[in-house]
């Protein structure tokens, strides 16, 4: 995965969170206009992708949410965080059994805390909490 310059850090995780910040005001469609420059710029970035890929998924763009998020696990495989992305916008697209695969598939490279977390708070019937909007990697 190529990662972000150091001189251009800051400015992504800003504008991150500008996106996220809209998507939280409602205004998801002007989100993800927002966010495209970051996948243009940066197209081999996991974590651009992978907030794009939800950004889509809560403007029901399901189908370009799921490619953006699969591009994210194949630039990072191992990434925790670009699997629980991929994850919640295949469960939202309703594809169940995909994300269910997709929560496999990270297995492999150990152990997840996030799934963890998820899988016991299903086990006790308690929601799952949304993603923060905090920039994570």
């Amino acid at each position: 995965m190529k990662q972000i310059p150091d001189e251009a850090a800051e400015r992504v995780l800003g504008m991150i969170r500008e996106a996220m910040d809209m998507d939280a005001q409602g205004k998801t469609g002007e989100a993800a206009q927002f966010f495209k420059p970051l996948v243009d710029e940066f197209p081999e970035t996991s974590i651009v992708h992978s907030y794009m890929a939800w950004i889509l998924s809560r403007g029901g763009k399901h189908r370009e949410a799921i490619e953006h998020g699969r591009v994210a696990v194949q630039l990072s495989p191992e990434s925790e965080m670009s699997s629980m992305m991929l994850f919640r916008v295949l469960w939202s697209a309703g594809e169940h059994m995909q994300a269910l695969d997709e929560m496999k598939r990270l297995s492999a490279y150990g152990r997840s805390e996030e799934y963890e977390r998820m899988m016991q708070e299903w086990n006790e019937g308690k929601p799952v909490e949304e993603p923060k909007d905090g920039v994570e990697e």
